[in-house]
C-alpha cells in the first residue's frame, strides 16, 4: 500500500456536516453557497435543505423558480410540496411585479403549518389572501406596510382572530376602509402582541374606537411605532398613549405631518416607563422633557428610565430654528443626570447634528454620555451596572470597557446614522 497517496473519506457524520454547515453565513449572498451544500450528495441534501429554506431570500427570477417549488400546481391535491413546511420565514418586500396575487395566496396556503415571519409584497396581496393568512396559526410577526392597496379593517380584524401567537404586527401604509358598525365589535389585538406599527389611515372612527376600547390592547403589549399616519395628530396621539402607559416602555414616533413642534415635549411624563423612544427632532424643542429648574446631580435617583434616544428629521419646513431642540438641550438633560440612565443615542445625519458648526458640541456630548456618564455609572454600580459581576480588583472604567468583551458589549454609545442605516436598524429585528 502506498502511504504518500491521501485518503479521502467518503462519509461524514451528521454532527460534522451540522458543524460545518454552522460557518456559513445566513445571508443573500451566502444562499448560493448553501445551495451548492445541498448539492453534493443526498446526505448533504437532507442536513441542509432545512437551513435553505428556512428563510429564503427571493427576489427577480429566484422568486418564480421559488413559487415552481411551492406550489408546482394551481390545484392543491396535486404534487404537494414537502418543502413547503421547511419555510418558516417569507420576505416579499423587494416582489413587485413578478407573480400576482392569487399566486401569494397559494404560498400562504401551502406554508400555514410552518410559516412564523410573513413580509407582504406591494401589489400581490390583496383579498384573497386573507383566507389563507387566517390559517397560519404559528404566524409571530406580520408586517403589512408595503401593501399598496386599500385593505378592509373587517378583514383585517377577522383574520387577527385567527392568530393566537402573533407577537408583532406592522399595519399598511395604505388608506383603508371600515364598517365602524361592525368594527366597534371587533377592536381585539391579539392576546400575545408585543410590537404594533400603526401605518396609514389611523384616524376618525377607527382611532376612536380603539381609544373607546383600551381594555382590548393585550397586557403584553409594550411596544408601539406610529408613522406614516398623515391624519393622526396630537389630539388622537396622546390619549392612545396614556391609555397604554402602564406597558408602553418603547415608542417610535416618525413621518407624522399632523404633529407640530414641541409637541411631543411632555411624552416622558405621558410614559413613565419609557426606555427606548425614537422620535422626529421635528416635533420636540428646547423644552423636551421638562426638566424642573432645581433639578441637579445629587438628584440623580429620579432621573428618567429614558435608556435609548434615536433623533430622526421629518424634514417640516414649517419648525422654529429658535425653539429647535440642539445638541446643548440633550447635553444639559444629561449633565444635570435628568437623563442619568441614558445609555444609547443615535443621531440622524438628516438633524444637522453633525454640521461643522455642532461638531464639536455632538463630540462633548459623546465624552459627556460615553467617558462621565457611564464611568460613573459604573463605578457607583448604578442602573444596568447594579451587581455587575466578573470585574476584576483595582480595574479602570477604560479598560474595561474597551478591553473585555462585556465592557465593549454594555458600554454607552452615540452613533450618527444616515437615514437609510436608521432605517434598516428599526426594519424587522427578528429578520436573520
Amino acid at each position: 500500500m502506498d502511504s504518500s497517496k491521501p485518503v479521502y473519506a467518503n462519509y461524514l457524520p451528521d454532527e460534522l456536516l451540522l458543524e460545518i454547515l454552522n460557518y456559513i453565513p445566513r445571508d443573500r449572498e451566502s444562499q448560493s453557497t448553501i445551495a451548492t451544500f445541498c448539492a453534493v450528495s443526498r446526505q448533504w441534501y437532507d442536513v441542509a435543505i432545512p437551513t435553505l429554506y428556512e428563510a429564503p431570500y427571493v427576489t427577480g427570477h429566484a422568486y418564480t423558480l421559488f413559487v415552481r417549488t411551492i406550489c408546482p400546481s394551481v390545484i392543491p391535491r396535486i404534487k404537494k410540496s414537502e418543502l413547503a413546511g421547511l419555510v418558516q420565514q417569507l420576505d416579499l418586500s423587494a416582489i413587485v411585479h413578478q407573480g400576482g396575487k392569487s399566486t401569494t395566496a397559494r404560498l400562504l396556503g401551502r406554508m400555514k403549518s410552518s410559516l412564523e415571519l410573513f413580509v407582504a409584497p406591494q401589489a400581490s396581496f390583496a383579498i384573497n389572501c386573507w383566507a389563507s393568512l387566517s390559517k397560519c396559526t404559528r404566524m409571530k410577526v406580520l408586517d403589512l406596510s408595503l401593501i399598496s392597496e386599500a385593505i378592509s379593517y373587517q378583514n383585517l380584524n377577522q383574520t387577527l382572530r385567527q392568530l393566537p401567537e402573533l407577537e408583532r404586527l406592522y399595519m399598511p401604509r395604505c388608506s383603508s376602509h371600515y364598517d365602524s358598525d361592525i368594527l366597534s365589535k371587533m377592536v381585539i389585538w391579539p392576546a400575545r402582541l408585543h410590537h404594533l406599527t400603526l401605518s396609514g389611515s389611523v384616524h376618525g372612527k377607527f382611532l376612536n374606537e380603539m381609544l373607546r376600547q383600551p381594555s382590548t390592547f393585550p397586557p403584553t403589549l409594550h411596544s408601539m411605532s406610529m408613522l406614516h399616519c398623515p391624519g393622526l395628530d396630537y389630539a388622537g396621539i396622546k390619549p392612545l398613549l396614556e391609555n397604554l402607559a402602564e406597558t408602553l416602555t418603547t415608542v417610535e414616533l416618525r413621518d407624522l405631518p399632523k404633529i407640530k413642534q414641541g409637541r411631543f415635549n411632555s411624552i416622558l411624563t405621558w410614559l413613565p416607563r419609557l426606555t427606548k423612544l425614537t422620535v422626529a427632532i421635528d416635533y420636540i424643542d428646547q423644552n423636551f422633557a421638562h426638566m424642573p429648574p432645581t433639578f441637579s446631580p445629587a438628584r440623580y435617583r429620579d432621573a428618567k428610565p429614558l435608556q435609548h434616544l434615536t433623533l430622526l428629521s421629518s424634514g417640516q419646513s414649517d419648525s422654529d430654528p429658535a425653539r429647535a431642540f440642539s445638541v446643548g438641550d440633550l447635553f444639559d438633560l444629561i449633565d444635570m443626570r435628568f437623563l442619568g440612565r441614558l445609555r444609547y443615542v443615535v443621531v440622524a445625519k438628516s438633524t444637522g447634528w453633525n454640521c461643522a458648526n455642532e461638531g464639536a458640541e455632538l463630540e462633548a456630548l459623546r465624552d459627556l454620555l460615553v467617558w462621565e456618564l457611564d464611568r460613573e455609572n459604573w463605578e457607583m454600580g448604578r442602573w444596568h451596572y447594579e451587581g455587575l459581576a466578573g470585574v476584576k480588583k483595582d480595574m479602570q472604567f477604560a479598560d474595561w470597557a474597551l478591553n473585555t468583551a462585556k465592557g465593549r458589549g454594555m458600554r454607552a454609545r452615540l452613533v450618527v446614522w444616515d437615514d437609510r442605516g436608521a432605517e434598516r436598524e428599526r426594519r424587522w429585528p427578528e429578520l436573520r
